[in-house]
C-alpha cells in the first residue's frame, strides 16, 4: 500500500502549494481521512499479529510512541533552527512570526500550554478550536475558532501535525478496539458518523468540527478496523492472481482522475467505500514488494516536513514554481531524511518486537 500512502501524502502538498501541472487529486482533508483509514486498518493487522501476549499493549504504544515523535522532533528542530536563520539574517521569521509579532498577547501559561503542545503533539487538534485573547493572553474556546482574531494554531511550527494527535488518540485505544467484536466496532462507526451528522445538522463550522473533532474522525479509524476483518475473510479463500494488481491500480488511478470525475458528497462517500474494498487487496499485491514500501515509508516525514520545506521555497520563489519545486525538493529531503536517520529508528523498534516475542 506504499504507493497509495505515497500519492495521498503528495495530494497533502499540492493542496498547501496549488495544483501539480493542473492536478491537486483529491481535497486534502478527504486525503487525511484516508490516512485514517488506513491506519485503523494496519493498527488491527499488527495488533494481531506482532503485538500479542503479555506486556503487548505496553510494546505496542511505545513503538508507535517510537514511529512518531523521533522524526516529529527532527524536523520541529529543523522548523525552530530555520526560523531562527531566517529572523537573524533575512528579514523574516518563518514558523516562528506568530511567537514574534504576538509576544506582547502571551502570559506564561498560554507559553507554557503552546510550547507543552508543541513539544509534545498531543492537544494540536484541541487548538484549532481556541484563540488568544489580545487583553489577557489566555487561550479561549472559540467554536468558530479559525476566524477569531488570533487563532491559536498560529502557533504551531508544524500545524499540519494536528492530525497526529488524533492518531495518538486512537493508538491509545486501538489495543481494545481491534479485539471487539463486529456488532460493536458497527455500533463505534456508526457512533462516530452520527457525531458528523449532529455537527452538520447544528451548522457548526465545518472547520474544524468534522476535519479535526476525533469524535467526528473516529468513525475512519474503525472503518479501517473492519477493512483488516475484510482482509482476514478474502485471504482464506482462492484468489485470481490478476485481482490484486488490478484492484491496486484501478483505486491509484481513481485517485488520480478523481477531481475531474462528477459528483460531490456521493463522490466523497464512494471514495471512502472504494478505499475499503481497495486496501486488502492493496495489502496482498504488495506486501512483498520493496519498492513499495520505500515509496510508502516517504509518506509519514513527506507529511511532517512540506509545510516547513514550503515556506523556505516561498520565500525565494514565485507561485508559478513552488508546486513542483515543494514535491521534488520534498521527497528528495524525506528520501534521505530515512537513509540517515528514520530507517535506523525503524530497525530498532523492529529489533523490540523480535526480543519480546
Amino acid at each position: 500500500m506504499g504507493a497509495i500512502r505515497f500519492l495521498l501524502a503528495i495530494t497533502v502538498v499540492i493542496n498547501h502549494t496549488g495544483p501539480l501541472f493542473g492536478l491537486v487529486f483529491t481535497d486534502a482533508y478527504i486525503a487525511i481521512k484516508l490516512f485514517f483509514i488506513i491506519s485503523g486498518f494496519y493498527m488491527s493487522l499488527i495488533l494481531g499479529e506482532k503485538y500479542v501476549g503479555p506486556g503487548s499493549y505496553r510494546l505496542f504504544i511505545t513503538n508507535r510512541f517510537l514511529r512518531l515523535f523521533p522524526a516529529y522532533w527532527m524536523i520541529l528542530a529543523l522548523a525552530l533552527a530555520v526560523s531562527l536563520f531566517f529572523r537573524l539574517f533575512l528579514d523574516s521569521s518563518l514558523l516562528l512570526s506568530p511567537w514574534f509579532l504576538r509576544q506582547d498577547y502571551l502570559n506564561p501559561v498560554s507559553s507554557a500550554l503552546l510550547i507543552l503542545a508543541n513539544l509534545s503533539i498531543f492537544g494540536q487538534d484541541i487548538l484549532f478550536f481556541m484563540g488568544l485573547a489580545k487583553d489577557t493572553g489566555a487561550l479561549y474556546f472559540d467554536a468558530n475558532a479559525l476566524l477569531s482574531p488570533q487563532p491559536a494554531w498560529f502557533f504551531l511550527l508544524i500545524p499540519q501535525a494536528w492530525t497526529l494527535s488524533l492518531e495518538l488518540t486512537f493508538y491509545l485505544l486501538a489495543p481494545i478496539l481491534v479485539r471487539r467484536r463486529l456488532a460493536v466496532l458497527l455500533i463505534l462507526a456508526g457512533a462516530g458518523f452520527a457525531v458528523r451528522y449532529y455537527i452538520y445538522r447544528v451548522e457548526l463550522p465545518i472547520d474544524p468540527w468534522e476535519q479535526r473533532f476525533f469524535p467526528a474522525e473516529f468513525g475512519f479509524f474503525i472503518l479501517g478496523i473492519l477493512c483488516h476483518r475484510f482482509y482476514a475473510r478474502i485471504t482464506t479463500r482462492a484468489m485470481r492472481p490478476w485481482l490484486p494488481k488490478a484492484v491496486t491500480l484501478g483505486f491509484l488511478g481513481y485517485l488520480a482522475v478523481y477531481q475531474f470525475l462528477p459528483g460531490g458528497f456521493a463522490k466523497e462517500l464512494f471514495t471512502y467505500g472504494l478505499a475499503i474494498f481497495t486496501l486488502p487487496y492493496a495489502f496482498v499485491f504488495t506486501k512483498y514488494v520493496t519498492w513499495d514500501r520505500t515509496i510508502g515509508e516517504l509518506s509519514y516525514p513527506i507529511y511532517i516536513s512540506h509545510w516547513l520545506i514550503i515556506v523556505v521555497l516561498r520565500y525565494y520563489y514565485p507561485q508559478e514554481l513552488l508546486p513542483v519545486l515543494s514535491v521534488a525538493v520534498t521527497v528528495a529531503f524525506c528520501f534521505a531524511f530515512n537513509v540517515f536517520f528514520s530507517n535506523r529508528i525503524e530497525r530498532y523498534r523492529q529489533k523490540r518486537v523480535l526480543a519480546a516475542s
